[in-house]
């Protein structure tokens, strides 16, 4: 198996920091706004790793 790169690991980083912010966002314990603004981070998460990582990068 090939050697993981610096990029590599911000990838995997980013995608863990997007699921963790992802699955926050559903927690309905959480009040709706703090829900809304964790919604927002990860939809702004998402478009960082497509911009970052894509294919068209």
């Amino acid at each position: 198996m090939p050697e993981s790169t610096p990029d590599d690991e911000q990838l995997f980083d980013a995608v863990a920091s997007l699921g963790a912010t992802t699955n926050a966002a559903r927690d309905e314990g959480l009040p709706p706004a703090v829900r809304d603004v964790l919604h927002e981070i990860a939809a702004e998460k998402a478009a960082d790793i497509a911009h970052n990582h894509g294919t068209g990068r």
